[in-house]
């Protein structure tokens, strides 16, 4: 028979393997809400609060705005072309039930995290992060939002690919649900990876790269490229590559007056291995915080599937196509074509060194013929 101190320290044990048992399952949950909302995917009241905080900082720290945002963009055949009434106020979803969402992505599932200043206030900030962890944040801040993969870790150049948002709105559900549904009807299955591509799809992919910039002309395609060579750590190196690509970019567009600072910067990485992406995506955010640019705030940097992200499917367009150009030349196999068609389409001429134009511009100093 147990003692009281047994049974005391038994029901503390049994206590905190509920308490790991769910956290593991919000764990598991937060996941499958992120590539949801990566990838458009957007089912019910939970993943489209999700997919508004995502979107917007403003939402994050006022229930009042998502409310706004929420309502305009899900349920905006309420309201009608008449505007906001009290009648249609009554049909809308209710504030608490959004603000009730909110507190869950954000407090269970650590997503798409309010300012600090607004946690405080809120009382979700934890003590240690209480004193001096407040980070002032104009409002209506803007946004680099930047999709990266990279290419050639065997071959002779080694390289990282960034295609560049400025702003990322609820509009973007309908962009993606169109090139969605584009696919379908043209009746396409599969995804869009260049090493995948056989000759018989060469002309669906040409139109699916075609349709993707119709409908986002404002990205920005930006590439870093070395010779692989003297690397002790390749992976080392490309998280290396991926944080000059990073902080030039942003660099440049503060400079060029295109996306001037202040700015928030979110990271999408196309996912390899959990553990290697999350150490990569970590020690990028820390040399972040480290070099302290001023009007740059970070925000989420996530690893995410390619299967239903259409942004990493084209930046893996992109940036095998100068991988096929630089270490497979020569040839005019249909891959080959491809590279040659997208290249040509973003008007980057890879013969060019110190490459930098308003679409795309190339960060690396090397030229091709040395």
């Amino acid at each position: 028979m147990l003692d009281e101190q047994q049974l005391n320290e038994k029901q503390q044990e049994e206590s905190a393997e509920v308490l790991t048992d769910k956290q593991v399952k919000s764990a598991l949950e937060a996941q499958e809400l992120l590539k949801r909302v990566l990838g458009s995917e957007i089912y019910d009241i939970r993943d489209r609060v999700a997919y508004i905080l995502s979107s917007s900082a403003d939402a994050r720290n006022s229930d009042i705005k998502l409310a706004w945002r929420y309502w305009t963009t899900f349920e905006s055949d309420v309201i009608g072309e008449g505007g906001l009434t009290e009648k249609s106020m009554l049909k809308l979803s209710k504030i608490s039930s959004l603000c009730r969402v909110r507190a869950k992505i954000q407090n269970e599932y650590k997503l798409f995290q309010a300012d600090a200043s607004v946690k405080k206030r809120r009382g979700t900030l934890e003590d240690k992060m209480k004193e001096g962890a407040i980070e002032d944040k104009p409002n209506n801040l803007g946004l680099y939002s930047v999709f990266i993969d990279e290419s050639g870790k065997n071959d002779k150049y080694l390289m990282v690919g960034s295609l560049w948002l400025l702003r990322y709105g609820p509009d973007y559900i309908r962009k993606d649900l169109e090139l969605k549904d584009w696919k379908k009807h043209s009746g396409i299955t599969y995804e869009f990876h260049f090493t995948d591509m056989r000759p018989s799809s060469l002309e669906q992919y040409k139109s699916f790269f075609l349709k993707f910039l119709s409908l986002y002309p404002e990205v920005g395609f930006k590439l870093i490229v070395v010779k692989n060579k003297g690397f002790t750590d390749v992976a080392t190196a490309i998280t290396d590559l991926t944080f000059h690509l990073l902080s030039d970019g942003v660099e440049h567009e503060h400079t060029s007056g295109r996306a001037p600072l202040p700015r928030k910067l979110d990271v999408t990485i196309d996912d390899e291995d959990l553990g290697s992406d999350a150490v990569k995506l970590a020690n990028i955010k820390e040399r972040f915080r480290g070099l302290g640019r001023d009007g740059l705030f970070i925000g989420d940097f996530h690893a995410a599937a390619s299967g239903k992200n259409l942004f990493i499917q084209a930046v893996d367009l992109f940036v095998a196509s100068v991988n096929r150009k630089l270490n497979q030349p020569g040839d005019n196999k249909p891959k080959d074509q491809l590279a040659d068609f997208i290249l040509n389409v973003l008007n980057l001429n890879l013969g060019q060194s110190n490459y930098d134009k308003s679409t795309v511009f190339e960060l690396s100093d090397f030229k091709l013929n040395v």
